[in-house]
């Protein structure tokens, strides 16, 4: 049961050459699931075209107002409900902090943490997982 789930991203050569591909865990498999879901824009995906997040298209607003903040929160509880049926009692933290990048450009740049901690419907485990997005332009830590 423990490695039922195959590790992304697959090698299609292995599986070309009919090696076994790597597998991963529950919580692993749904981590890369969750990471997935933040990092699709809506319609990226031609099979379903509501799946994604509200990141994409929000990235070039001002992120500093809570309604943003809330949108995103929102959008990522939704995601999960909808997308995610191996959790329950789900909470969705959304916070924002300012990045200094230091190097040749210095600058500041807006930090997205997501942090999603719910409960193994199969099990009763608590799961835990977190991602990081610097937003504007969008990209993952």
């Amino acid at each position: 049961m423990s490695n039922e789930y195959y590790r992304l991203p697959l090698n299609f050569e292995e599986l070309l050459q009919r090696q076994p591909l790597a597998r991963c865990s529950v919580q692993e498999s749904i981590a890369q699931h969750l990471y997935l879901m933040l990092t699709t824009h809506f319609g990226e995906s031609r099979f379903d075209p509501a799946f994604g997040c509200v990141v994409w298209q929000q990235d070039f607003e001002a992120m500093t107002n809570m309604r943003w903040k809330d949108n995103v929160q929102r959008s990522v509880e939704q995601m999960v409900a909808a997308r995610e049926p191996r959790l329950e009692q789900v909470k969705v933290l959304v916070g924002i902090e300012d990045f200094e990048m230091k190097g040749v450009n210095q600058r500041i740049r807006k930090r997205l943490e997501v942090t999603v901690r719910a409960i193994l419907r199969r099990t009763n485990e608590p799961f835990a997982f977190r991602a990081s997005l610097f937003v504007a332009p969008l990209s993952v830590v």
